[in-house]
């Protein structure tokens, strides 16, 4: 059977075989059917023989594993496996293929036979070669590592205790990988990354924020593609945010040597107690960055012998993670980029404009800007621009006072648009021991079930799922707070984040302090900074 235009399918040369099989099955009965082409005159069934429908078998079983080349012949297959003459219905009572064998029981064996050639040939048709529809990669057998045995030794790169990450991530981990021995090694002098790489010490899973992870883990070599072992694992990333795996492909230059577990972005908190006292409407989710500097100027009071300020924000978090995803460095050029004009568009909206004088009499006294400490404890700042994941990291902080929070502020330019993400990533390590234990604590930790419960407890999710998204802190201690700012914006596009990112930002932060304490205007302030990180890169291309 062929078609014009198309390749010939191997399996089509077994097509008249079982044809002719099944077609003879009717012999007794002294029924006719037309054979040929259509015109020709019809004629009696001959009687079948048994060694046709096993050769017609055999040829079917030999076909299998072909690949098919043509659509049409597979439409061809499942038309003439459709035909009644095909079914067991139509075989005849007196089909005798061996005179003396009883005849029902040779009834039976011939509908087996048909039946399971039937199939076979189907099967061969299908054969994409390890492939299935429209090219994906055939499934692959799911290995249950719940119940197998491994050890997984694991550091956070941000140097976070053994305690915290049980809480976070070890005892769902252990819980459900009961047979898995996971050693946390803490980071601290003498056991870091890079010293227990040259040490020989085997580390098989990483993990930290995504603007943390890459400095300790591609400086000490030990990055690795987990591409194939994503594919494998059947992890599926078109479920993810895409800004961040976007992100994460860019700083691997296309590799993926992270995946994110957990997010956050920049939002805005406030304590409820000043906005009473001075009788000011509290804020709102949408606001722009002009409708903060109406309510920083409300709020900027002295009052009982406290000077109170409006609002503050943390440099080395908002600039990091601006809305405009200016990048600190240039791969391409392998050059700095804080001399960037938009820059003082960023120094401008998240400070310049909003010091007032509290804020730069405050900064000038104290020396450094103000922080969530002033807001959670002195109690004499009203707003602060920090990480959505603040009071579940400290709750400490803010277990005495009265407070709430809304999304980021935006541009005008850019409505809707918040801040970059920062997820913290889990990467596995080049030496690793244990990768596919290691992937599939990843996949656990990213699957539908874990987010699910990451959400409830007020971590934003690294899954585009509503469903998930609209649980934030439903269960946390903090329940009933308005968690649904975290997601009122887009998230900003990802900026390239580089091995260099912490030396350069502590190379431009500190200028924030200098322009708004009168030491040096923006301008000088950026030259200054673009110069101190060329001097610094090129100490670093001589090593």
């Amino acid at each position: 059977m062929s078609f014009p235009g198309r390749a010939r399918c191997p399996n089509s040369r077994l097509m008249p075989a079982l044809r002719r099989a099944g077609r003879r099955l009717h012999s007794s009965c002294g029924k006719t059917v037309r054979s040929g082409s259509a015109g020709s005159p019809a004629r009696p069934f001959r009687p079948i023989r048994s060694w046709r429908l096993f050769r017609a078998v055999r040829l079917v079983r030999r076909g299998i594993g072909y690949r098919s080349g043509s659509a049409g012949c597979r439409r061809a297959c499942r038309q003439t496996l459709m035909r009644r003459w095909i079914c067991t219905s139509a075989i005849p009572m007196s089909f005798e293929p061996n005179k003396g064998v009883n005849t029902m029981v040779n009834k039976r064996r011939a509908r087996a036979i048909l039946c399971t050639a039937a199939l076979m040939l189907a099967a061969g048709c299908g054969k994409t070669d390890g492939k299935g529809e429209a090219g994906k990669p055939a499934a692959q057998p799911e290995i249950d590592y719940s119940t197998m045995a491994a050890e997984v030794v694991i550091q956070d790169l941000s140097g976070g205790t053994e305690e915290k990450f049980n809480q976070s991530y070890g005892e769902f981990i252990k819980k459900k990988f009961p047979n898995f021995k996971v050693t946390f090694i803490p980071w601290k002098t003498g056991t870091k990354l890079p010293e227990l790489t040259a040490s020989g010490q085997n580390v098989d899973l990483v993990y930290g924020s995504m603007e943390t992870i890459s400095s300790p883990l591609i400086g000490s070599g030990q990055q690795y593609d987990m591409t194939e072992l994503i594919k494998k694992h059947g992890v599926d990333l078109s479920k993810f945010e895409q800004t961040t795996i976007d992100g994460a492909r860019a700083m691997g230059e296309g590799k993926l040597y992270f995946l994110p577990v957990t997010t956050m972005v920049q939002v805005m908190f406030y304590n409820k107690g000043i906005f009473d006292k001075f009788g000011v409407p509290y804020p709102k989710d949408g606001m722009t960055w002009d409708d903060v500097k109406e309510l920083n100027q409300k709020l900027t009071r002295s009052e009982g012998g406290v000077n109170y300020m409006g609002y503050s924000a943390s440099p080395n978090h908002i600039l990091r993670m601006n809305q405009l995803s200016l990048p600190l460095y240039d791969p391409e050029t392998k050059k700095p980029l804080l001399s960037d004009e938009r820059w003082k568009t960023m120094f401008d909206t998240y400070f310049l404009n909003q010091a007032t004088s509290n804020y730069q009499a405050w900064s000038t006294a104290k020396k450094k800007l103000p922080y969530y400490t002033e807001m959670t404890s002195t109690q004499e700042l009203a707003m602060m621009v920090f990480n959505s994941q603040f009071p579940f990291d400290g709750p400490e902080y803010v277990k005495n006072i009265d407070w709430d929070l809304v999304s980021l502020p935006t541009l005008k330019e850019k409505p809707k648009v918040g801040s970059q993400a920062s997820p913290r990533m889990f990467a596995i390590t080049n030496t690793g021991k244990n990768k596919d234990a290691a992937m599939a604590i990843i996949r656990y930790l990213t699957s539908l079930e874990m987010q699910t419960q990451f959400s409830k407890q007020g971590y934003m999710t690294v899954l585009n799922d509503e469903g998930v998204k609209k649980l934030i802190g439903s269960e946390s201690q903090f329940k009933g707070k308005n968690w649904q700012a975290v997601y009122y914006n887009q998230i900003a596009p990802k900026s390239y984040q580089s091995i260099y990112d912490g030396d350069l930002l502590n190379l431009f932060t500190p200028n924030v302090l200098k322009i708004v304490s009168g030491q040096t205007d923006i301008n000088t302030a950026l030259r200054s900074a673009q110069e101190e990180a060329e001097k610094f890169l090129q100490a670093e291309g001589k090593k």
